[in-house]
């Protein structure tokens, strides 16, 4: 400990360790002549991590450093100070081997050294992979903390998904690696709790590779010696395996049993123990004859005895089938028979009925007893008897007639049938005890054994040992096939969720909104078709006018250059509506008589028009039929207006501290600093919030201010450094706030991330309401009938003042009618046209109220829309990546499920948000289309500029009809006052007054 100070501090070498890659680091820690560091024993470790990767100059990156005690090979706790952990430092000062004093190591953290491992394996193919699995063991073997946090981090399952695609060598490599982990108590738990490595090592005993079985059976047998409970839990991966598979329980190990692959003594003995240990570890007697009756359906009576006649059985063998057989001859209630050492002595035993008396007698026998039992009841004086004992029977007792009517559980159908088996059957049973009591005569001439039975010695000599060189010609080429097939370059795993998510991608809805009406006919944009117009041949044609009995024939497409104009006068052009749309000639000029005749000559709109050839698609919802073919022609009072609208001559319409205190900013970035912690909360509780995502103790305003604070790493390091230099003075607020910061790993990441969780929702909501406004919007304009009764009125009016017969006009026009007025009382055209509309439709409405989405859509920037739509894929995907930077550190399991479970939900939501979007603006250019608007322009109107139009309109409309209705309410008020004015009440008629009354009045 040094002196000079009022502050504790620590000498001590430090050295690092170069694991940054954890598949080829090194166990030497550099330099070999270690620097001292001097530690403050009162300041967290984390804060003086930085000064000790300089002195080091170590390759790693700071915020995955961690500090291990070279005596015992413990980590220091980062959080805490040295002076917290003393009982970790014991015995550190005292000088290790030849003199040498310990250190202090620098290393990568467990957790990322766990997750650059499972990142190895599940993105390296071919060799690479082969000598990741190699290293596997060593990698464990070196570092006892590290299988804590390989299990924690879920790498069995990703063990398991590696190894169920590999090869047999591959496979060999990872039950070296998994039989290192179930050495350390951590790892067996974690086996435990995870019943699917269980299953995978069960599914394995199956496989045609003698090696890979024969390592597996081993690491099963130490799993289920490990505890009793143990049994249970293989059992249970053993019915997951076997039902799924739709196969017998245990049929792997019945394979081996019964020889399929040829004779292999060992992996006979290794299967049969298992089976033994298994029993042996079953609690109640219903789980032990659930398991046996499995067996024996499946014929390991007949395997045994096969084995046990066959002559030079090995005698490892000969002990195990000895033990099954004696202890179900125990379990079934022989009494004779003695338990093997290896037995379950006590088992919980099950009765039919409670009274304790027939507890003995009625309770459950195995399938075999069941069946003898029987079979000796019915044919008694056809069994020989014999005088030996037959080691698969049991001896009569005088209870055996009470065992047989007394089983506790009612037999099955598949019992009943066993019991009541065809003569031929029985005969065939009859041979067989026979064949039974041939060979208990020939073992009573061996020796037994009666000494207590050895626990299975696991051997990990063989678990370490490198694959045997049993490879076939098949398997080769196997190998030789797996070489050749290359995987394809490796996506980003944002990426490969992405896809996957938008393989199937949820219903279109999001929230309250629903979008489910989009259907695949909008996913394909009608401007883009080939067939939207068809060949002049095909174009229909023209219905006649109502009022005029005959029309020249239709103009020309389009296509055509239009007629010069007539009598002399230029064409105007045409009103700039968001595109550039070639001009229109007046139908006069194509030789078209108008509808109307006027006598006066009236001044002109200067509308775009429309045609019928402009929507002549067919297959989708809005061009079936054009909006203008939908509307009733309607009779004007056309004297009125030539009156009205008569053309005439030219007529033109901080404060400083006094405490001594440590700065090191400069004063522009300390005092952004100080402003921005008066809207934050206390200093001390940020690091926890941030943390632990703590949406309560920081809202998002506080974690964009927190982005802009985060420190340099000269920052970081210059005070620091300070710190170092002036112990004994305090930080400023704003240094201890940076320091604060720093201290945090991945500080970056994780705010991004939390911010993007805070953001996500309003994003969403600010593209996602729009897009159902633009389509509930559509939907309000093409069933409104108000504005029916407007276009109705508007195209008549239109068309006796332009002398013409214009089938529609482009809705841009609308933004005109306001400003054009009649040369008479100089009202404009917008409220002649809303007293026709109330006069002839007095079930028009007030149009504003009725499209209150298209209102809505005018304060909406579609092109801002798309963008923030593509930025929240990218901080989606971004988002992906913070998190599994995260995930290298220690995190909490729950919350990074909660935040796994989050990005998966909002990629399905931007996912149907894609898909909502780019289905809404196809119908809308369908919607154009229908509205008449010409082909060539429909790509170029913009949303806004279109919505907008019509919303003024229809503000302006609802403005001159509450006027009109205000004259028109005038003018009847005021007949109803000329009615009475003046007049007395004797003037009345029909009315008597006495006029002695009215002289009295």
């Amino acid at each position: 400990v040094c002196g000079g100070s009022r502050f504790p501090s620590l000498l001590v070498q430090v050295q690092f360790l170069d694991d940054t890659d954890p598949f080829n680091s090194t166990n030497f820690p550099e330099p070999t002549r270690p620097p001292v560091y001097t530690f403050r024993e009162d300041i967290s470790l984390i804060n003086q991590i930085a000064g000790v990767h300089r002195l080091l100059k170590a390759p790693h990156k700071v915020d995955n450093c961690a500090l291990q005690l070279s005596h015992n090979g413990s980590y220091l706790d980062l959080e805490s100070t040295l002076a917290e952990q003393k009982d970790e430092l014991e015995g550190f000062q005292e000088e290790g081997g030849r003199g040498r004093k310990h250190s202090v190591i620098l290393r990568t953290q467990l957790s990322v050294r766990v997750h650059a491992c499972i990142e190895k394996l599940y993105n390296s193919t071919g060799r690479e992979l082969r000598r990741a699995l190699f290293s596997l063991k060593q990698i464990f073997q070196d570092d006892k903390d590290l299988v804590h946090e390989f299990v924690v981090a879920e790498g069995l399952t990703c063990l398991i998904k590696v190894g169920a695609e590999a090869d047999q060598n591959y496979q060999n490599y990872i039950l070296r690696a998994l039989g290192q982990i179930m050495l350390y108590v951590d790892g067996m738990n974690g086996l435990i709790s995870n019943n699917e490595t269980v299953q995978w090592l069960y599914t394995l005993v199956g496989s045609k590779f003698r090696l890979v079985v024969k390592t597996s059976l081993k690491l099963l047998l130490v799993f289920v010696e490990y505890t009793e409970s143990n049994a249970a839990f293989l059992i249970k991966a053993v019915e997951g395996v076997d039902t799924k598979r739709g196969t017998k329980l245990w049929s792997n190990v019945m394979e081996i049993l019964d020889e399929k692959d040829g004779v292999d003594t060992e992996l006979l003995v290794f299967a049969m123990t298992l089976i033994n240990k298994t029993l042996a570890g079953l609690p109640d007697q219903d789980s032990y004859y659930d398991m046996v009756d499995c067996l024996e359906e499946q014929g390991i009576e007949a395997t045994t005895h096969r084995h046990l006649s066959r002559k030079g059985t090995d005698l490892d063998l000969t002990e195990q089938f000895n033990i099954y057989e004696m202890t179900l001859r125990h379990e079934d209630g022989d009494d004779e028979t003695k338990l093997p050492p290896s037995g379950r002595k006590e088992r919980r035993r099950a009765s039919v009925d409670g009274t304790n008396e027939r507890r003995g007698l009625e309770r459950r026998r195995s399938r075999r007893h069941s069946l003898q039992s029987s079979r000796g009841h019915s044919s008694a004086p056809a069994s020989p008897s014999s005088p030996h004992t037959r080691l698969s029977g049991t001896q009569p007792t005088k209870s055996s007639e009470a065992d047989l009517s007394s089983l506790s559980p009612p037999p099955d159908q598949e019992k009943q049938q066993m019991m009541t088996k065809s003569e031929p059957e029985n005969i065939a049973e009859i041979q067989s005890e026979k064949a039974e009591e041939v060979v208990v005569e020939q073992a009573d001439g061996e020796n037994e054994k009666t000494e207590e039975t050895e626990k299975f010695e696991k051997d990990e000599s063989c678990l370490t040992s490198p694959p045997e060189l049993e490879t076939s010609k098949e398997v080769q080429q196997t190998d030789k096939d797996k070489a050749s097939t290359v995987s394809l370059a490796q996506k980003k795993e944002s990426d490969h969720i992405w896809d996957q998510l938008m393989a199937a991608p949820r219903e279109l809805r999001i929230k309250e909104m629903d979008f489910t009406d989009l259907g695949d006919e909008d996913d394909m944009d009608i401007l883009d078709m080939d067939t939207v117009t068809e060949p002049p041949d095909h174009i229909p044609p023209v219905p006649p006018p109502l009022f005029c009995p005959a029309l020249p024939p239709p103009p020309p497409l389009f296509g055509c250059p239009p007629p010069p104009p007539i009598f002399g006068k230029m064409m105007p052009p045409p009103p700039p509506f968001m595109a550039a749309i070639p001009p229109s000639s007046p139908q006069m000029s194509r030789g078209e008589a108008p509808l109307f005749q006027k006598k006066k000559k009236t001044i002109r709109l200067f509308w775009n028009e429309v045609r019928p050839v402009d929507w002549q698609c067919k297959s989708h919802k809005f061009c079936k039929e054009s909006l203008w073919s939908k509307l009733e022609p309607i009779k004007l009072d056309t004297s009125k207006l030539e009156q009205l609208f008569e053309s005439k001559s030219k007529e033109k319409a901080a404060v400083d501290g006094k405490r001594q205190e440590i700065i090191v900013l400069d004063s522009k970035r300390s005092n952004a600093i100080n402003i921005g912690l008066t809207v934050l909360p206390p200093p001390r509780t940020i690091k926890t919030a941030i943390l632990n995502f703590d949406e309560y103790a920081l809202n998002k305003e506080g974690i964009e201010k927190i982005l802009t604070m985060i420190p340099t790493e000269e920052e970081k390091q210059r005070i620091q450094e300070a710190q170092l230099v002036n112990p004994d003075i305090p930080l400023g607020s704003a240094e201890q706030f940076l320091l604060t910061l720093s201290s945090i790993t991945e500080l970056s990441a994780r705010l991004q991330l939390w911010a993007f969780k805070m953001d996500y929702e309003l994003i969403e909501k600010e593209v996602a309401e729009p897009l159902q406004d633009l389509k509930e919007g559509m939907d309000q304009l093409e069933k409104n009938k108000t504005l029916r009764y407007i276009l109705t009125t508007l195209l008549g009016i239109g068309n006796f003042l332009n002398g013409s017969s214009a089938k529609g006009f482009e809705l841009s026009y609308l933004e005109k009618v306001a400003e054009v007025k009649d040369t008479v009382h100089k009202q404009s055209l917008l409220h002649h046209v809303c007293s026709i509309v109330v006069e002839k439709f007095p079930d028009s409405t007030d149009l504003y109220s009725e499209i209150g989405a298209i209102t809505r859509l005018t304060k909406v920037d579609f092109d801002q829309l798309q963008d923030n739509l593509a930025q929240m894929e990218r901080r989606c995907k971004a988002s992906w990546d913070h998190l599994k930077v995260i995930a290298k550190h220690e995190m909490k399991p729950a919350l990074k499920q909660k935040m796994s479970d989050f990005l998966k939900d909002c990629a399905e939501r931007i996912i149907i948000l894609k898909i909502v979007h780019r289905r809404i603006i196809n119908r809308f250019h369908a919607f154009l289309l229908f509205l008449g608007h010409p082909i060539y322009g429909a790509r170029e109107v913009s949303i806004h500029r279109f919505t907008k139009i019509l919303s003024e309109f229809a503000l302006e409309y609802r403005t001159t009809r509450e006027r009109v209705l205000q004259q028109k309410q005038k003018r009847a008020n005021h007949r109803e006052r000329n009615k009475t004015r003046g007049k007395m009440i004797t003037d009345v008629s029909g009315v008597y007054v006495s006029q002695s009354f009215v002289s009295a009045l």
